[in-house]
């Protein structure tokens, strides 16, 4: 029985490696308007002894934390992303003698706030805060959305759509019969953030001006269609 069922399968590969084909790659977007904010702020500082530069990092970032909770900024709405102590060493000069070793000459400790709030309308008051409570590190700034895989189905079935369409206009411009789906495969699903957009602060605004723009929601799918005259 076995070997009556490899022969079938195996008679079934030929056959569908041998008939015509028609394959074709679609895609969608789909845009949503962002509903989250996230970026990261971090306070690096530098000293001699641990001691010192923990001191002197703990000190910049409560004021970081004071300013941006008396802003409107919840608890809910950020986390810390990292946190590290580490020594800094003696940069090797240009002809070391010989055996030379660096050696400690202070440290460093990293602290890094990874912000993710609705209060999109906060962006630029957020930036403007933590740089002059002391923040020294503001990166990934973008508007995405808190849940994306909400909207990957829509994404999903347009590009679907699209394909089955594509192939449709294709088979009637060369005069071809779509007969069965040979093959189905997603390329890839992804969230793209828009671009920020810097527009012209009005004059009594002393804020980092950023506007928010909608989210894409992008997929990609391949179909193989059997075809014939």
């Amino acid at each position: 029985m076995k070997r009556i069922l490899f022969a079938l399968i195996s008679t079934f590969s030929l056959f569908a490696q041998d008939v015509p084909k028609l394959t074709l790659t679609a895609s969608a977007s789909i845009p949503k308007p962002a509903d989250e904010l996230q970026l990261k702020i971090g306070v690096v500082t530098y000293a001699e002894t641990a001691e010192a530069a923990l001191a002197d990092n703990n000190s910049r970032m409560n004021r970081v934390f004071d300013d941006l909770m008396r802003a409107g900024l919840d608890r809910d709405d950020y986390e810390t992303n990292q946190f590290s102590i580490n020594p800094t060493y003696t940069p090797t000069p240009k002809d070391p003698p010989p055996h030379w070793k660096p050696s400690i000459n202070g440290y460093e400790v990293r602290n890094t706030l990874q912000i993710h709030t609705p209060k999109l309308d906060m962006a630029g008051t957020i930036i403007d805060l933590a740089n002059k409570a002391g923040a020294n590190s503001i990166t990934d700034i973008h508007f995405g959305l808190r849940n994306s895989r909400n909207y990957w189905t829509e994404a999903l079935s347009a590009a679907g759509a699209n394909a089955v369409s594509d192939a449709q206009a294709i088979a009637n411009a060369t005069g071809v019969r779509l007969i069965r789906v040979l093959n189905i495969s997603l390329n890839h699903t992804q969230v793209k953030s828009p671009p920020l957009n810097f527009c012209a602060a009005r004059p009594a605004d002393f804020s980092t001006p950023i506007e928010a723009g909608d989210v894409s929601i992008e997929a990609s799918v391949t179909l193989i269609y059997e075809i014939g005259n």
